[in-house]
């Protein structure tokens, strides 16, 4: 997941430049990158089903890949329009950076090249989806960025809470975390600034009290507030207890959480030395049997994956009676019987 790092903004200045120099719109960008981009004559885009192929994975935050030869900028089709915006945008700073002796020089003498040529790629595709004047008049209302302001933003804009979440973080005023979860508590999107890290994607928060209260509610306009918020990492530990505040965008839960200065607060003091830990969770894994110490979960089914990277996705689609021993459909079965339905 991606940090907000030192030197991301002067860099994405650069890289706004170095694309309108060589002849690009931005305009154009932000109207359709799709449409802006498919006729471009020294890049192309490759549309995937699923998986990224091998030769064009850099291990990017978004589902995407990057190919430098020829430049081809590659974008799941599984994804929503939104988030399939952005990620062809984020692999397009990739191609910005490494076509730019410039830019490339600021990657590689960074104290964490991969980790800030990917914040800048992030950066660089949000910017372009969310104009500054956009994001301001937004943040305005509540004093800086909220779960209200990241809800607004998705409302009159075509961008993806992927971006939204990177252009509040920018605006954070210290330490914190703009994260996107699923109906299960499971994350697929998150951004950090400051010394804080983001949970990792497919990571379950739902023992965050601030995402179970959301998840609990009936209630899905609510914007919920709580001052003992806090995310668990997959080590065990837990962040200190945080100031966190979330509401719903569609199926997906806007969770903003910082250390400190909270805008929808009038006084938030940090509150170091609150880390806990937790005990570990342990599963039995349907495909290959192993048991397994829980880290992450599959956004589709929103089951743990097991080191293999089962999941309720891979369970196997057939089982044998133990009493017939004929092979039928899972189907077939009650709960975890083993038995069929029509020999029990």
């Amino acid at each position: 997941m991606p940090r907000y790092l030192d030197g991301t903004r002067a860099q994405v200045e650069a890289m706004r430049a170095s694309w309108e120099a060589d002849g690009g719109s931005l305009e154009k960008l932000t109207l359709d990158a799709f449409e802006a981009l498919d006729n471009h004559p020294d890049l192309t885009i490759q549309r995937v089903a699923e998986f990224v192929p091998k030769d064009s994975q850099l291990d990017c935050s978004v589902a995407g890949g990057y190919r430098d030869t020829p430049p081809t900028l590659v974008v799941t089709e599984s994804m929503s329009r939104r988030r399939q915006q952005f990620t062809l945008l984020h692999e397009l700073g990739h191609h910005v950076q490494q076509t730019n002796l410039e830019l490339g020089r600021r990657v590689v003498g960074h104290t964490d090249p991969t980790g800030f040529e990917d914040a800048c790629c992030d950066a660089f595709a949000a910017s372009i989806l969310l104009p500054d004047d956009m994001v301001d008049d937004a943040s305005r209302p509540f004093g800086g960025p909220t779960a209200q302001t990241a809800v607004e933003l998705f409302e009159l804009s075509n961008a993806s809470r992927a971006a939204i979440s990177v252009r509040l973080t920018e605006r954070l005023k210290g330490s914190g975390v703009v994260t996107v979860v699923s109906e299960a508590g499971v994350v697929t999107f998150a951004a950090a600034r400051g010394s804080m890290y983001p949970p990792a994607r497919g990571s379950n928060q739902s023992e965050n009290p601030l995402i179970r209260a959301a998840l609990d509610d009936t209630d899905s306009t609510r914007v919920w507030s709580r001052d003992d918020a806090r995310i668990w990492y997959l080590t065990g530990h837990s962040s200190n207890q945080l100031y966190g505040q979330a509401a719903w965008a569609g199926d997906r839960l806007f969770v903003v959480m910082v250390e400190e200065s909270a805008p929808w607060r009038s006084f938030s003091p940090p509150r170091d030395f609150t880390a806990t830990r937790t005990r570990s969770k342990c599963a039995d894994c349907d495909t290959c049997g192993t048991n397994f110490e829980v880290r992450i979960y599959c956004f589709t089914c929103s089951r743990p994956k097991c080191p293999a990277s089962h999941c309720a996705c891979t369970k196997p689609a057939e089982m044998t009676c133990d009493t017939c021993y004929l092979v039928k459909h899972v189907s077939q079965f009650f709960g975890d019987s083993t038995t069929c339905v029509e020999c029990s």
